[in-house]
């Protein structure tokens, strides 16, 4: 073993927090940005490695965090090391675009999760819904994956996806990037017609609080798993948003009707979804 990869392996090692203050300091701001396969955890003993059995794919600001914590609690669950893997991210997919698919890399994505023999594993990358080549290139690499969503009323998930960006980015690159993970009907369109409906379980998030337990259970079932386990705390909130950025009534108006056919479109395509739960949107109901 080489030098280098000693140091790899020592480095997968690391806890993610640790890894993205080291990225940090050698300039290096995410996986693929410099071309390079991010390398995976080493398999720990008595376990194998293998596609995962479910991801998370949308959407940012609707409960995910706090959804994945609930699926991690189940004991036939095994935890990856992060929950947003991001290995398909914008640089891969840049470099995909010129490259092709590589099956190396489809296989380094497998090594990142490993799992003792009876256990089920996934991820959630709640930006991966956005991309239009993902759904290909995810069903290449995971094609008998469950995949997860959760959608929050479009407007109040803008406002807090806005609160979570303006500390880092411009205020107008803020607004253009927050909008289409709004678009609800457009962006699983794809993922449904490469999946199936079958293999696609979408939840609400304003129902998960309002249900915790029906809806948790609803999703164990989809992912093969003891529906009767309950978590110790349903309800703890997790990466909850501290403080939202204001927006005023006159451009919360004008969201509702930027919105509202997606809201229409992907409440005749998925019925269970209640718009009385969605308050800007509410008159929507008949």
């Amino acid at each position: 073993m080489t030098l280098e990869d000693t140091a790899r392996n020592l480095f997968a090692e690391l806890p993610p927090s640790i890894q993205g203050r080291v990225l940090r300091r050698m300039g290096r701001r995410a996986d693929w940005s410099d071309g390079r396969r991010p390398t995976p955890p080493p398999c720990p003993p008595g376990m194998t490695t293998g596609a995962p059995d479910f991801v998370g794919i949308g959407f940012s600001k609707a409960g995910t965090t706090w959804w994945f914590s609930l699926i991690l609690a189940h004991p036939d669950v095994h935890g990856p090391l992060r929950k947003e893997l991001q290995y398909f991210n914008r640089f891969y997919l840049a470099r995909a675009r010129t490259q092709g698919v590589d099956e190396d890399d489809v296989r380094a994505y497998h090594d990142w999760f490993p799992r003792p023999a009876g256990t089920v594993t996934g991820e959630w990358t709640p930006s991966y819904v956005v991309h239009y080549q993902l759904p290909e290139i995810l069903y290449r690499a995971a094609p008998k994956a469950k995949l997860l969503t959760l959608l929050r009323d479009p407007v109040e998930r803008y406002q807090s996806d806005i609160s979570r960006r303006m500390a880092r980015q411009r205020r107008q690159n803020v607004r253009l990037r927050s909008f289409p993970h709004g678009e609800y009907a457009q962006k699983l369109r794809p993922w449904e017609d490469r999946f199936g409906a079958d293999a696609m379980l979408v939840l609400q998030y304003e129902a998960c609080v309002a249900q915790p337990a029906e809806q948790l259970a609803r999703t164990y079932r989809f992912l093969g798993l003891d529906d009767g386990f309950r978590p110790a705390r349903l309800l703890d909130p997790v990466n909850k948003t501290k403080t939202k950025q204001p927006v005023d009534e006159r451009f919360r108006r004008m969201l509702t009707e930027l919105y509202e056919g997606e809201v229409v479109a992907v409440t005749a395509r998925y019925p269970d979804l209640d718009l009385s739960l969605w308050p800007n949107f509410a008159y929507l109901v008949r």
